[in-house]
């Protein structure tokens, strides 16, 4: 990839950021309903209440998800031929 492409895709990336922030607690969200649908052994969780607030519901899977995997994702971030992490004051 070319800087020029790789400056591209980080404009694209800024520009729609939000709509893919929403993209990803939508995908997120779905694939996690469809885990406990498909697996009998969830059964017993009930979520239909969950629905109630559907804001709350994704923020709060999203939450875990990020706790749980932040980790791994700055690992393979730091495995990334071109990634240069930003050092500020609070971090030295």
């Amino acid at each position: 990839m070319t800087p020029k492409q790789e400056a591209k895709i980080k404009e694209l990336v800024d520009k729609y950021n939000d709509i893919l922030l929403v993209s990803m607690k939508l995908a997120v969200a779905e694939d996690l309903i469809n885990l406990m649908v498909l697996n009998r052994d969830d059964s017993e969780f009930v979520m239909k209440d969950l629905f109630e607030n559907k804001e709350d519901f994704y923020n709060i899977i999203m939450k875990e998800f990020f706790q749980k995997n932040s980790s791994s994702v700055i690992q393979e971030l730091k495995q990334m031929e071109h990634y240069k992490p930003k050092i500020n004051a609070k971090n030295k």
